[in-house]
């Protein structure tokens, strides 16, 4: 699945998983991954944790994320956020795993200032060139619905006319990102903010 596939089946997915309910043309061996990987999620939850084990090849990279209530002002305590991407050769998956094992992948809930750490390695474009590196975000919403957020990299050429007026559009929420780097590892700030 490409990059937009994803996206439009995340929208989709914000309904409630639980009650098993699906929209047509929706992606129901996606919904029923994400449904999978849940139950596989530690009972203990930090605001940081680490999704690529230590020797894992490629970039090191933390990513400092804040989440915000609707309208971006308040700080959103205690929220689900569950991540995953592409490692260095722009794959999710071991191949016996299946699709959608999602190798590398990791759950945080925000601190009371609404602040997750996330810390992994810069993931690859897919293995097909055409899909921008990214990092897939799912925000578990208390009512029981997944909202969708990710993460691109500015500079990444793979990105699309339509992809940074998107990012520019969402302001300070936008998705493209810098990474700075220090000591070798990059880090990477994103700002969510709940829908409504």
């Amino acid at each position: 699945m490409d990059r937009r596939g994803f996206l439009a089946t995340l929208v989709a997915a914000t309904l409630p998983l639980a009650r098993g309910l699906a929209a047509p043309g929706q992606d129901l061996e996606f919904l029923r991954a994400v449904e999978r990987a849940q139950r596989s999620r530690p009972r203990t939850l930090r605001a940081s944790t680490r999704i690529a084990p230590a020797a894992e090849p490629g970039i090191p990279m933390v990513i400092h994320g804040l989440v915000f209530q609707h309208g971006g002002q308040t700080p959103a305590a205690d929220v689900v956020v569950f991540a995953y991407h592409t490692d260095a050769t722009g794959r999710y998956d071991v191949p016996e795993a299946g699709a959608h094992s999602w190798r590398l992948r990791g759950w945080v809930r925000t601190g009371t200032d609404g602040r997750f750490e996330l810390t992994t390695v810069r993931p690859a474009p897919y293995p097909s060139g055409r899909t921008a590196a990214h990092v897939h975000l799912m925000i578990a919403r208390p009512e029981g619905r997944w909202q969708s957020a990710g993460i691109t990299f500015e500079g990444d050429r793979l990105l699309t006319p339509t992809d940074l007026e998107a990012s520019a559009a969402g302001g300070r929420f936008g998705s493209v990102r810098r990474a700075d780097v220090r000591d070798g590892v990059q880090h990477v700030r994103i700002e969510l903010q709940l829908e409504d």
